[in-house]
């Protein structure tokens, strides 16, 4: 079984170009057979055209999300079954001047089955990759395609910290943010923004990154919990 584990995540990996360190806390293989995405078009009044200054990649954690919701059919490839997720990659969000964003730019179509499957292991849901590309990634990129690989470029890079030994100490967010910080080299506390649900609940890290995709300093308008938060870390499975 560890085999089909790395050639999984070999594969995916091949697909990128590049080593899938993220990739490496999940237990992931390919459903066979994947729901098709449907096309979702912007809602009324809902479409923002304005100019791009940066980048928000935004990573779930899994156990959270799958604690919540795990029980709904629609997220079994997520939730339930032999795979195993921690972070994933929930979207590259475009991000513009103060807390005008741009966001559903254009009509696009239902993203292709292929991508889907290449992207499954980062983003184990094909209605999320859906939301994603059309709300989000419809202003970063012209297709699907371009659009998972700029986002999976950045997360494909990215180490996480000891998550069981965080749940041992009953760490802060400013705990937990110093670990992923000494995890990764090149970037800094002021760059990563963590969100927790109203219990305390990890519940989402956001890295903030600039037009070339680079780590940057988080823009006031990027909130986040502070430093002292008492941190929650529902375990993986």
């Amino acid at each position: 079984m560890a085999g089909k584990w790395k050639r999984g995540l070999a594969v995916l990996a091949g697909v990128l170009g590049f080593p899938a360190l993220a990739l490496a806390q999940n237990q992931c293989i390919v459903p066979q057979s994947l729901p098709q995405a449907r096309a979702i078009f912007p809602p009324p009044g809902s479409t923002v055209v304005t100019s791009l200054t940066g980048h928000v990649l935004a990573l779930s954690w899994s156990p959270q999300f799958c604690k919540l919701n795990g029980d709904d059919r629609k997220n079994a490839a997520q939730c339930a079954g032999p795979n195993r997720f921690g972070f994933i990659l929930h979207g590259l969000w475009p991000d513009g001047e103060g807390r005008s964003n741009p966001q559903w730019c254009k009509k696009v179509q239902a993203v292709p089955s292929e991508v889907l499957k290449e992207n499954f292991c980062a983003t184990p849901s094909p209605a999320l990759m859906q939301h994603e590309w059309a709300k989000h990634g419809s202003c970063i990129e012209s297709d699907a395609a371009r659009y998972f690989r700029a986002a999976n470029k950045v997360y494909a890079t990215l180490r996480f910290p000891d998550m069981d030994a965080l749940i041992r100490t009953q760490a802060d967010v400013g705990a937990f943010t110093t670990a992923f910080v000494a995890a990764n080299p090149g970037w800094s506390a002021d760059m990563v923004r963590v969100d927790v649900t109203q219990l305390g609940w990890l519940q989402e890290v956001l890295l903030c990154l600039g037009r070339d995709y680079r780590p940057r300093a988080c823009p006031r308008d990027i909130g986040g919990a502070g430093p002292d938060t008492r941190l929650r870390i529902w375990p993986a499975r």
